[in-house]
């Protein structure tokens, strides 16, 4: 399928997605704990269906280690940003926690900025963003889960390390696993199945993801409370945008030092993806610790509305050019 009807057929999921699920709470259809179960099984089950079948056979290079790498210390540095900030504007350890969250992970894919990636650097810039991707399945496990878990109501004070390892052994780390399964399999030259693609099921499952993912959005979603979150909205669009911006430029640079440095379209396709809008996983990861899931709905709509509005067209205007 052509990548432009992808998008706005991914786009047009999206807002009937998120509109059936507000319309759903709002005339009582469905309730809104109804939304941590589905989240639940779009974290454990759904991503980790489409990142295996998406990287299984994809072309990974040994030189394009540094994306990942990259990103996922990215997405560190942000995420503990994030946090020493809430800490000082939020009493409310949960609105710092969701701030750290949506920090961490952003909307990489391409129904956001992957999208972009496309249109600037046709197939071979999608590829080198599913390989830059790949850090997400290790953020979310590491970095997000953890948080979550020192941040949701009712926590326990547990050491870092001990929570890390309790997450890596939890059935919650389905994703990492099979992307791990996925490179070992991309690794030994063992041929991907062609009904993946044949067969449309990478297609066909990440339509059911996106239209779980977003119904579940649209049952959190309380649009006169957006402006409540304002100062947890400004401190993640700041921190995912600007500051991750200048700390992808910084990162990209320090490579420099080394025998392999990032350069060419690796290095285009790594800034572009420092400045993104927050992931859905992040609103996954709320609902599935209970840790401010309104919040975390509200600022995932206003980030990726700005980023579509705003970033998408700016990055266009200067890579285009």
């Amino acid at each position: 399928m052509n990548v432009h009807l992808r998008f706005f057929l991914s786009i047009g999921l999206i807002l009937a997605s998120a509109v059936a699920g507000y319309l759903a709470r709002r005339r009582g259809w469905a309730r809104e704990t109804v939304a941590k179960p589905i989240m639940t099984v779009v974290t454990v089950v759904a991503y980790p269906v489409v990142g295996f079948m998406a990287i299984w056979g994809a072309p990974l290079q040994w030189s394009d280690a540094w994306l990942p790498l990259l990103g996922g210390l990215q997405a560190t540095i942000m995420a503990l940003l994030a946090l020493a900030i809430g800490k000082r504007l939020f009493a409310d350890r949960g609105d710092c926690g969701i701030v750290g969250i949506g920090c961490g992970i952003g909307n990489h894919g391409v129904t956001m900025a992957g999208f972009a990636v496309y249109l600037l650097f046709g197939a071979d810039g999608l590829g080198i963003n599913t390989v830059y991707a790949l850090y997400t399945f290790f953020a979310v496990v590491l970095l997000s889960y953890t948080i979550a878990q020192r941040f949701s109501p009712g926590a326990e004070h547990q050491s870092i390390p001990g929570l890390m390892l309790r997450n890596l052994l939890h059935w919650r780390a389905a994703g990492l696993y099979s992307c791990v399964a996925a490179i070992v399999l991309t690794g030994l030259k063992v041929p991907a199945p062609q009904e993946i693609h044949s067969w449309h099921l990478l297609d066909g499952c990440i339509y059911i993801l996106i239209a779980m993912a977003y119904f579940a959005i649209g049952l959190q979603l309380r649009l006169t409370q957006i402006l409540k979150f304002k100062r947890a909205i400004l401190c993640v669009i700041g921190i995912r945008h600007v500051v991750g911006l200048a700390l992808g430029v910084s990162l990209a640079a320090l490579t420099r030092i080394s025998p392999w440095p990032l350069q060419g379209l690796s290095l285009k396709v790594f800034l572009l993806q420092s400045s993104v809008s927050m992931g859905v996983l992040g609103v996954a990861v709320a609902n599935m610790f209970h840790i401010k899931p309104t919040e975390a709905a509200a600022i995932f709509v206003v980030s990726s509305l700005a980023y579509l509005l705003i970033g998408i067209p700016l990055l266009l205007l200067i890579f285009g050019g």
